[in-house]
């Protein structure tokens, strides 16, 4: 996440409250860990360090500039709260009255959408040529939705990720200062949520198809035309490839990865990596003719456990 205005290591560890380790240097953007440059900062909670210019970090790292704190996330939190101020204005009624119920803020951009009664888009928001936005979609800030774009009803883009961090006063609530990006040609069934990201946007590819009541996480990255059907929900950091499919009541643990053109059963659990081209089912879900033989031998399971003497 670029900065608005660039500063240093030394302000930031201000702002932090830790100690700096090392040379000051210039800092233009915040970033995860594995996508931190030199021009960043990035909070190492464990392992190897990264390609970051400044760490957030327990201990100094040799010949690295550090900011040495107790706790790197709650620092960072720290970071985040005072850089990007959480986004409570009330938003107002656009100068133009084009749209009619509709609550536009003055710095969003909206080019040539249909927008229905009750909608809500919110400041730097972006939405494209021929979208239509039913009524009480909500966008909150820093949304880009583009061409096409069929939004239904009741729908939330870009609200806070659920994430929080444990301290001995409390949880903490991590601030999510990216945004969400949205492709061209998506459709979004009524009520779904889509988080925005934490120091990345969450993205849809474009083409995607979203059916009622998905929830899709923090930092999710969708591929070009990904298929889910309703009450799936996909938590933080998923990552689902070009053409995959999921099925309805779907759950997907937070980092998984569901490759290209994979098909997901419904009411499957995934955890982990699914190859591309593969088919999965069950909970936690495994291959589908894996599957298929443990259902298969469910029915047998009492006969079995009869002439076991059991």
């Amino acid at each position: 996440m670029h900065l608005v205005t660039p500063t240093t290591a030394a302000k930031l560890a201000t702002l932090a409250g830790g100690t700096l380790d090392g040379p000051d240097r210039p800092i233009a953007g915040i970033a995860p860990l594995e996508a931190a440059g030199p021009d960043d900062l990035a909070y190492l909670d464990a392992g190897t360090r990264g390609n970051a210019g400044v760490h957030l970090a327990r201990a100094p790292l040799p010949d690295h500039t550090t900011i040495v704190v107790a706790d790197p996330l709650a620092a960072l939190i720290r970071v985040l709260v005072s850089l990007f101020p959480h986004e409570a204005s009330p938003v107002v009624i656009a100068a133009s009255i084009s749209y009619p119920g509709a609550f536009v803020h003055p710095s969003a951009v909206v080019r040539g959408a249909t927008v229905h009664p009750g909608v809500v888009i919110g400041a730097d928001c972006v939405v494209g040529r021929g979208t239509v936005l039913f009524p009480h979609v909500v966008l909150y800030p820093h949304t880009r939705i583009g061409q096409n774009v069929r939004i239904h009803a009741n729908t939330v883009v870009g609200a806070d990720g659920f994430r929080y961090h444990p301290t001995a006063t409390g949880l903490l609530r991590v601030p999510h200062v990216a945004g969400v990006t949205i492709g061209d040609n998506v459709e979004i069934g009524p009520s779904c949520t889509i988080d925005r990201g934490f120091l990345v946007d969450t993205a849809l590819g474009d083409g995607c198809r979203l059916d009622a009541q998905v929830h899709v996480g923090h930092n999710v990255t969708l591929g070009r035309a990904v298929l889910v059907a309703a009450q799936t929900g996909l938590s933080g950091s998923v990552t689902i490839g070009d053409g995959a499919v999921l099925g309805g009541q779907v759950g997907v643990a937070d980092h998984a990865e569901i490759g290209p053109g994979a098909r997901i059963g419904a009411q499957s659990g995934v955890h982990g990596r699914i190859p591309a081209g593969e088919a999965w089912l069950g909970t936690p879900a495994l291959p589908l003719a894996i599957t298929r033989r443990v259902y298969a031998t469910l029915r047998y399971l009492p006969e079995m456990w009869r002439r076991l003497g059991r």
